[in-house]
């Protein structure tokens, strides 16, 4: 049985794709760029943290160090005052977490968003308790895949990583999980790329959120 699951957010818990998209074409509008990003290309922006998302954007300025500084100073606030515009969860999303916390499953939360923004917007739709500890980025520190958040959880928590399990997206999420060492499932509902390999690399691929309680529950987890 899992005992831990560590959901990463965007596109897992939350469908938050549509506020990145508004916040990045206006920060382009306004710092003089004629482009902007649909839905469906917005998805390649994201995964990576904030400054990746902004050197994404630039295109073929994305080493350019004073273009970047600019857009990111235009996006930051923006996405701060936006991200909770039409951000929800996904269907199903906090039936399924409610079914593992009554069954005394431990629910944290490790995310590139950047760390205030995460705490709010998670607190936001899922209310105070249901996660034992929530985390995005902090400047300076490394994102996912790097597996910082995730051994943080491990040391504080004295948790087991043979009972935790990795919840995710996308590449980032099931490299994290390899990374930490511990079991990752692949969501299929989110922004990922789902190709045969990144299927092929994930312990678990779900499509739908009660599946989750399937694999809690699972005895030879």
């Amino acid at each position: 049985m899992y005992k831990t699951f560590i959901f990463d957010l965007d596109g897992t818990l939350l469908h938050t794709l549509p506020d990145i998209r508004l916040a990045i074409n206006e920060a382009l509008k306004r710092c003089g760029y004629a482009y902007s990003f649909s839905l469906k290309e917005s998805r390649s922006l994201i995964g990576n943290g904030a400054d990746m998302l902004i050197k994404r954007a630039l295109k073929d300025k994305a080493d350019d160090q004073r273009a970047f500084a600019e857009l990111k100073s235009a996006y930051m606030p923006l996405y701060r005052d936006w991200q909770n515009n039409h951000a929800k969860p996904f269907n199903g999303m906090k039936e399924v977490l409610s079914f593992l916390k009554e069954r005394g499953v431990g629910l944290f939360v490790a995310t590139n968003k950047p760390n205030a923004l995460a705490q709010s917007i998670v607190e936001e739709h899922f209310g105070k308790g249901l996660f034992t500890a929530i985390e995005g980025h902090e400047e300076g520190e490394p994102v996912k895949p790097d597996p910082l958040i995730v051994n943080r959880f491990i040391s504080r928590y004295g948790i087991d990583k043979d009972t935790i399990l990795f919840v995710g997206d996308s590449y980032v999420d099931v490299d994290t999980a390899i990374n930490a060492g511990v079991k990752s499932c692949l969501v299929t509902w989110g922004y990922g790329f789902y190709k045969k390999a990144l299927l092929a690399k994930a312990d678990y691929v779900v499509s739908k959120p009660k599946q989750l309680a399937t694999l809690a529950l699972r005895r030879d987890a």
